[in-house]
């Protein structure tokens, strides 16, 4: 029992915080750049992460450190959320804008479909990781990611605005 009261107010600490965050960002101006990967497996399904501070399902990735670059940040971020080591150069698949809580956010969209994945890597900041078809997606998948997948694997045109 309070195991699941200590990790709702960890999770209210990082929505509350998240928040806080993005509301000083929009006030100063910072612009944001979030590289996120569409991973696919050799039977075409996607790999997604369900974050311990969000309710929804997101393709993996984060965002960049200071000197980073937007590739760097994402092979970072998949080793660490979900031991995931891409084994050939991802490929570009859009950028986008987007704007949250008041700050500009260009999330950055890359393929990945060469890897190695190392299982039960545990990250603080994922809940749970699965694998899932296109067909048959989770019924709390983010807006946002649901419209990535449908341009893929419809091959729609990417729109510009997340």
């Amino acid at each position: 029992m309070w195991v699941q009261r200590y990790m709702s107010l960890i999770n209210l600490f990082h929505k509350v915080t998240h928040r806080l965050v993005r509301k000083w960002q929009a006030m100063v101006g910072v612009v944001t750049i979030g590289p996120r990967a569409i991973i696919l497996n050799q039977d075409n399904q996607v790999l997604l992460v369900k974050h311990t501070y969000q309710s929804h399902w997101y393709l993996p990735g984060g965002g960049l450190k200071k000197g980073e670059s937007a590739k760097a940040a994402l092979l970072r971020e998949l080793k660490e959320e979900v031991g995931l080591t891409v084994l050939v150069e991802p490929h570009l698949f859009c950028i986008y804008h987007h704007t949250y809580l008041g700050v500009n956010d260009y999330p950055i969209i890359y393929i990945v479909k060469n890897f190695h994945i190392t299982p039960n890597v545990s990250s603080p900041e994922i809940e749970r990781v699965n694998w899932f078809s296109y067909d048959n997606l989770p019924d709390k998948i983010s807006p946002g990611t649901k419209r990535r997948l449908d341009e893929y694997f419809t091959n729609l045109a990417p729109a510009e605005r997340w």
